[in-house]
Formats: structure tokens, sequence, C-alpha cells
């Protein structure tokens, strides 16, 4: 038989709050100990088994503690998608060639630049005009003679 105990959330969370939250801190860290301890808090509130609770500071304590938990699981899940994803789009630098980048310096500082915002930023015709405030049949024209300087060069 379950006996009904009364416990004002406000006044259990007032006596034990600070005392959860250096639990918190040594669980978690210290930056979110004072968020883990308010998310354990409300779940356990609201819980139906609130009510019927015997010792409110141990049943605060396992809730702080799984909350912590539940924390550290999404937050491992988080980082592993992260790095999937990012393992699968990240593209590791070639290391320039010695011959590519003495060729480039025999174009001229526009003609550099535009093959720089070109194929190291892929940004468009239209795009690299506004940034250097020049005609996008410019950017083109310069483009394609700075293309055919390095086939020369490079050949």
């Amino acid at each position: 038989m379950m006996v009904q105990v009364s416990h004002d959330p406000a006044t259990v969370y007032a006596e034990h709050a600070a005392e959860l939250v250096r639990y918190a801190a040594v669980l978690a860290g210290p930056a979110g100990a004072d968020d883990l301890v308010a998310d354990a808090c409300v779940k356990a509130f609201a819980a139906p088994s609130w009510a019927t609770v015997d010792n409110p500071r141990a049943y605060l304590y396992r809730a702080v503690l799984n909350e912590a938990r539940q924390a550290a699981r999404s937050g491992a899940r988080r980082t592993a998608r992260e790095r999937r994803v990012a393992g699968r789009d990240r593209v590791e630098p070639a290391e320039p060639r010695p011959d590519v980048l003495a060729s480039l310096h025999t174009l001229t500082d526009r003609q550099r630049a535009i093959v720089f915002f070109t194929y190291w930023q892929d940004r468009t015709s239209a795009e690299i005009a506004d940034d250097l405030g020049i005609d996008q049949r410019t950017v083109q024209r310069e483009l394609t003679a700075a293309r055919t300087r390095l086939a020369e060069v490079l050949q």
C-alpha cells in the first residue's frame, strides 16, 4: 500500500538546490550544473511517483544523476553524428606544388585574385565581380587569360 506524502516542490528545491548544483558540477562540469539541476527537478516534480517519495533528497540526487547521464549520452551521440558528417564532407587539402605556386606569380594581381576566388573560395563570376568592383565579363576574360598563362607556364 502506497502512502501519499506531500512534498512541496518549491520548499524541497530551496532546501536542496545548492548541494544538488555542487553534485551536478562534479558529474557534468560547472558550466551546465544549474541547468542540469533545474531540468532534473522539473522532471522529478512532474513525475507521478513524486507524491509517494519518502526521501526527496535521495530522489533528487538520483534524478540529477539520471539527467547527467542522459545529457552525456545525448552529447556523445551528437558528437558522433557531427564526426560522421564532417568525415564524409572533409577533403584534406593537397600540398601545393612548387611549380604551381611559382606559376601563379606570373599572373597579374587581378588574375591571381580571380583565380583564388574561383578555385579556393568557389565563388561565382558575379560574386567576384561584386567583390572586386569590376564587370562580370571582365572577370570571365581575366580568368580565361589566367588559365591560358598557367597552361603555358606549367607545360
